[in-house]
């Protein structure tokens, strides 16, 4: 018992010494002080607002389900939307109404061929 917990202790001081020992050079990319790494990807400005369920190409109607947490802006009723696959290639634009009940949200078909299940999502403006 004795010998075991002596070379716990002696495993400890060791481990302790190795790491005193080394050089801890600030890095510029860590820390409160972190210079922004330029090489880094920025987010997209893109913003998903949901996908869509439903497609009427007679009607040029789209109905999109909007996710839980969307908050969409005041002026969301004029916005242009843009559908796209998982891919993330477009597949439509669309223009937002007002038609909007719960999560339901109907759109116009304004170009193009989109699916059940493309994500739909627009970007704001000033960007």
């Amino acid at each position: 018992m004795r010998r075991a917990c002596a070379l716990t202790l002696v495993c400890l001081l060791l481990a302790g010494c190795i790491t005193r020992g080394r050089n801890q050079s600030p890095n510029p990319t860590r820390g409160a002080g972190a210079m922004i790494d330029v090489n880094a990807p920025a987010p997209s400005p893109f913003l998903v607002v949901g996908r869509i369920i439903s497609i009427d190409v007679q009607r040029q109607t789209v109905i999109i389900e909007l996710g839980a947490f969307v908050e969409l802006p005041s002026d969301f009723a004029t916005r242009s939307l843009l559908a796209r696959t998982d891919a993330l290639r477009p597949t439509a634009r669309l223009q937002s109404s007002d038609y909007l009940r719960g999560r339901i949200l109907g759109t116009r078909l304004l170009a193009g061929t989109p699916q059940v299940g493309d994500e739909v999502g627009y970007t704001p403006t000033g960007q």
